[in-house]
């Protein structure tokens, strides 16, 4: 019996040693964009947002179809006859009163009660949208950062490494203790390059830290590389897209439907609602029980002056949906602009330029071992390299940051490179 008991706790405890170990391999495992993004869209305040838009929707379609509650009156005093003064006796009355709204009138404000709903929601898409754009820009900064620290290091090992030639060179008399003293130069640069890089690095890291708000494992290990290219994006299909699923556009446009539904629950209004009561009243010489109706006669009024307000306010409302279109046009047409410009920059600059440049290195570096070019044609060279490979690391974050650009305007769900 014994050993069975503990057989089964050391059972027990390999099971929870397991337990352990996997989820801490599965938190230590390499965060990846979509995985930040989904972390981001769980924990930051800007997710609470989204579901409190949700939620004032809801109650907004709630409120606008609700009836007014009835009016309950009860009333007592002491009365006589006049020619009884002494004989006085209470006297009690009760009513209760029910406003009927006009069917018409309600239904244009249930109209105008949804299209704020649909307002609120898309405020809602909206900050989720943003949220998930910055999520993605965020990690792609940092993602840069880190490359920009890796070309960095390798151009330290570079001049370290020449440094180390030229010394020998100088001590066997083959190269002049000015050439020594520029690789030493050289490597101090690269070396402070190397330094502010890293403090960027470090920035950008606790920015991400920031935004993610759950605590993420340090060190943190990041999975994926910035966008090499991707296929030209049609305009026609973007603009399509953009006209149907906006939200900035959905809120301007329930905003113009919701000020015409309040424009027709004006005109209607100049129909009375209806006003019910049923009254008890119990007097010294006589009971009374009774019925009354009792409308509102739009005589000098006739809502004129809530007619002209809510058309104005739905000709503003229209004009500010159709102007919201025209400038989300443009700047969806400068934002694919900047897309197709930086996919452009960035494959030439891997296609073509970035192996031209490290072609020209290894030749500049075999012929300096050789003797048959300077230190300053080699220096020359490294520097070429390195630049351009900043040049092509700088390129693939404007492609990742004018692709969010676009997302932020036709949706996060764009993205033509999968």
């Amino acid at each position: 019996m014994l050993s069975f008991h503990r057989r089964a706790f050391l059972t027990a405890a390999a099971t929870v040693a397991f337990v352990v170990v996997a989820s801490s391999a599965r938190a230590e495992e390499p965060l990846d964009v979509e995985a930040f993004v989904q972390l981001v869209l769980r924990s930051h305040p800007g997710a609470r947002q989204v579901t409190a838009f949700e939620t004032a929707a809801t109650a907004e379609r709630k409120a606008v179809r609700q009836i007014a509650d009835p009016t309950v009156a009860f009333s007592w005093n002491r009365a006589s006859l006049p020619e009884n003064p002494s004989s006085g006796s209470s006297e009690t009355g009760f009513s209760i009163s029910q406003t009927i709204p006009w069917p018409g009138t309600f239904k244009a404000n249930g109209r105008a009660g949804d299209r704020t709903a649909d307002g609120l929601r898309a405020e809602g898409t909206r900050t989720r949208w943003d949220l998930e754009v910055e999520a993605r820009m965020t990690f792609a900064r940092l993602v840069y950062a880190r490359a920009a620290v890796a070309i960095a290091r390798a151009a330290e090992a570079d001049a370290l490494g020449l440094r180390d030639l030229t010394a020998k060179r100088a001590e066997l008399g083959e190269a002049r203790e000015v050439d020594r003293i520029k690789a030493q130069v050289e490597w101090l640069r690269q070396q402070r390059t190397l330094r502010s890089l890293g403090r960027d690095a470090e920035a950008g890291e606790e920015i991400l830290r920031t935004f993610a708000v759950e605590p993420l494992p340090r060190p943190l290990e990041l999975k994926g590389e910035l966008p090499l290219s991707i296929p030209p994006t049609g305009a026609a299909d973007l603009h399509e897209r953009l006209a149907r699923s906006n939200p900035r556009l959905a809120a301007a446009r329930a905003a113009a439907d919701r000020d015409a539904a309040l424009l027709s629950a004006s005109r209607r209004a100049r129909i009375p609602d209806l006003d019910l009561t049923w009254f008890r009243n119990k007097e010294l010489d006589k009971d009374a029980n009774g019925f009354s109706v009792g409308v509102r006669v739009p005589l000098w009024n006739a809502n004129r002056g809530e007619i002209a307000r809510a058309t104005a306010a739905a000709s503003l409302a229209s004009a500010g949906a159709q102007r919201m279109l025209l400038d989300l046009s443009a700047a969806l047409e400068r934002t694919r602009q900047d897309l197709d410009v930086a996919a452009t920059q960035a494959e030439m600059l891997d296609r073509d330029i970035l192996p031209a440049a490290s072609r020209s290195l290894e030749l500049a570096r075999l012929s300096y071992q050789e003797g048959e070019t300077s230190l300053l044609d080699l220096l020359d060279a490294q520097r070429t390299f390195r630049e351009t490979q900043r040049e092509a690391v700088a390129s693939r974050l404007a492609l990742a940051l004018a692709l969010a650009e676009v997302q932020r305007l036709v949706g996060p769900d764009f993205n033509p490179g999968r």
